[in-house]
């Protein structure tokens, strides 16, 4: 009896140090998981800034050349004018497409699916999304032809305007 009781006691012993090792095994685990997923959120967050700051410094000079080459044929202020109105035109487009440019892409990433996961997923919920397309399309057809008399409207008053600065008045 004695030895049974000292073989369960050591059993006991082994089983509590056993607990004690996976347990610690477990917490090293999360934490070495956790580590790697903040230093990819980190990684992917300055790779963003960087990509934002390096597109908006493209954008920049590219609004500049763009000046520069228009100022050979109208001023330089008109120039100025055209490019701006031009990035004007992609704001409201940018809007119409966040979505899909900037939403679906963010929320694929932070969700972490894979592309068989997100394939299933996309399935289950095509026919709803269909439905709902259906119904914001032809709000946005509107948007569309709303905004494109707009400018149609906006361009053809700037280029009388820029015109009328070239005519030569009698």
């Amino acid at each position: 009896m004695e030895k049974e009781k000292k073989e369960l006691e050591e059993a006991k012993d082994q089983l509590v140090t056993d607990v004690e090792n996976f347990a610690k095994a477990e917490y090293e685990l999360a934490r070495l998981w956790a580590v790697e997923k903040m230093s990819n959120v980190v990684g992917s967050l300055l790779l963003t800034i960087s990509l934002i700051l390096v597109a908006f410094a493209v954008l920049a000079f590219c609004a500049a050349a763009a000046v520069i080459a228009l100022s050979q044929c109208v001023p330089a202020w008109a120039a100025c004018l055209i490019v701006g109105a031009f990035y004007f035109i992609l704001i409201p487009l940018l809007c119409a497409c966040r979505k899909v440019l900037f939403v679906n892409p963010i929320v694929r990433a932070m969700s972490g699916l894979k592309n068989g996961e997100e394939l299933k997923f996309e399935t289950l919920r095509a026919e709803g999304r269909a439905a709902v397309q259906r119904e914001r399309m032809s709000g946005r057809i509107r948007f569309a032809k709303a905004m494109y008399s707009y400018y149609t409207s906006l361009a053809s008053s700037a280029w009388g305007f820029i015109k009328g600065l070239f005519s030569k008045k009698k």
